[in-house]
């Protein structure tokens, strides 16, 4: 392959060549030989192909929006003498570069190894694929080069990152017979005291309550609140509709970070929790206890992107379908339009506990367009829009109106009280 040097030096002698003509000078005419001479040179010292192997490793493979990354590569020539050799390690545009570099410019002698390095920094979760590598040979003159691609690949995970929900008072409303940390008013295992009654053969010995057997001369045990565990199913709206802003800042973004933190927090209760993501298709995650299913939810939302056309309102079936009916829903939408109120009346209508969780999307579209009196008119008549669904929404479930710009356990302890039913 020629650089566009070659191009250079072609027009430089065919302008002197044509000077030359016009004016019918020998001398102007002479001028056209040096490029000329210099390009027939170059083609005799054309460059090799390079032949590399690369050998990359990163300092881990899974971590937050914002969280450094260091990338370390190594390039070891097994081909050739390369005189010039120009290397790129290829990164997500989402990588923004803090330090190092990822890019080079060196001689590699035959069986000679060449390392560099580089700190980046992810600002959008997903999954990503460093590389491949790309490298350029180019001859002592500049006028040739071979291009050669490093198939070496690595996966990296970008987590969107963790909302800190731990002192937020969030529980289903209704458990389930498995042991947990939601007080079900009934007696049974647990720490919170219930009541005293007659001593029964088996109780044991802890739980004989000693002050009141010796006033009353009679053993009694003390019994405690049963504590049992519920199911939490998170419904994320991840249609187009919803999408406005940016890549990095839009309600769908904000929701995936919400719907994470929600998960963290009911998974780290003992209770159950399971996903459903409306886009052009419904991605479900069926629900199950513990750390590993934090991960299925993680993966399922690093890959959820915007778009599709599925009718919101039909969510209440997929629920149903999939997902008990003592379940505590949690929604999360932008409410973009009305279909969200229908769906929480199906889920109603269902028998399903409901709560939303709106990432507001009024300040993003603020942000977009130049202030103006027409623009502050529209942001009104907006607000006063979602001010009214909101009321009608709060007739029939729970509301979280959230400023995506504060963290999300500041809505929830506005409520006041909490979430679940006394």
């Amino acid at each position: 392959m020629r650089t566009p040097l070659v191009m250079g030096f072609v027009a430089t002698s065919m302008a002197f060549l044509f000077l030359g003509v016009l004016l019918r000078s020998w001398q102007v005419l002479v001028l056209s030989l040096p490029p000329l001479l210099f390009l027939a040179v170059g083609t005799i010292a054309a460059p090799p192909r390079p032949l590399l192997t690369a050998q990359r490793v990163v300092s881990r493979d899974r971590l937050q929006v914002g969280s450094e990354l260091q990338i370390d590569l190594t390039l070891r020539n097994d081909g050739p003498n390369l005189d010039l050799l120009e290397v790129v390690d290829l990164l997500p545009p989402e990588f923004r570069l803090e330090s190092g570099t990822n890019q080079a410019v060196v001689p590699l002698a035959p069986g000679e190894t060449f390392a560099f390095s580089c700190i980046v920094r992810p600002a959008l979760k997903g999954e990503y694929s460093l590389g491949p590598v790309r490298a350029r040979a180019i001859d002592p003159l500049g006028l040739g080069a071979e291009d050669a691609t490093v198939p070496v690949t690595t996966r990296v995970l970008v987590a969107p990152p963790l909302e800190d929900m731990r002192h937020v008072r969030f529980a289903p409303r209704r458990t389930r017979p498995w042991f947990g940390q939601i007080p079900s008013k009934r007696p049974g295992l647990g720490s919170e005291f219930w009541a005293v009654r007659e001593y029964a053969s088996g109780d044991e010995l802890r739980r004989i309550n000693w002050k009141a057997t010796a006033r009353l001369d009679r053993p009694l045990t003390n019994e405690y609140v049963g504590e049992r565990s519920g199911d939490v199913v998170i419904v994320l709206d991840a249609r187009q509709e919803s999408f406005v802003g940016t890549r990095l800042d839009n309600p769908v973004e904000h929701g995936v970070r919400a719907a994470l933190g929600i998960a963290d927090h009911v998974l780290s209760a003992r209770n159950r929790a399971g996903l459903v993501v409306a886009r052009n298709v419904l991605d479900r995650v069926l629900p199950a206890f513990g750390r590993k299913q934090l991960f299925r939810i993680l993966e399922a939302l690093v890959r959820v992107g915007t778009g599709g056309q599925w009718p919101f309102s039909h969510v209440a079936r997929i629920v149903s379908r999939y997902f008990p009916t003592d379940a505590h829903v949690v929604l999360i939408s932008p409410l973009a339009d009305f279909t969200a109120l229908q769906a929480t009346i199906g889920l109603k209508a269902q028998g399903y506990d409901v709560l939303v969780v709106s990432p507001s999307p009024l300040d993003i579209q603020r942000a977009l367009v130049p202030k103006s009196d027409a623009q502050n008119l529209a942001y009104r008549i907006l607000r006063e829009e979602r001010a009214n669904l909101l009321l009608q929404l709060r007739r029939v479930s729970e509301v979280v109106d959230w400023d995506p710009r504060t963290p999300l356990a500041l809505p929830f302890r506005r409520l006041g009280r909490s979430i679940r039913a006394p």
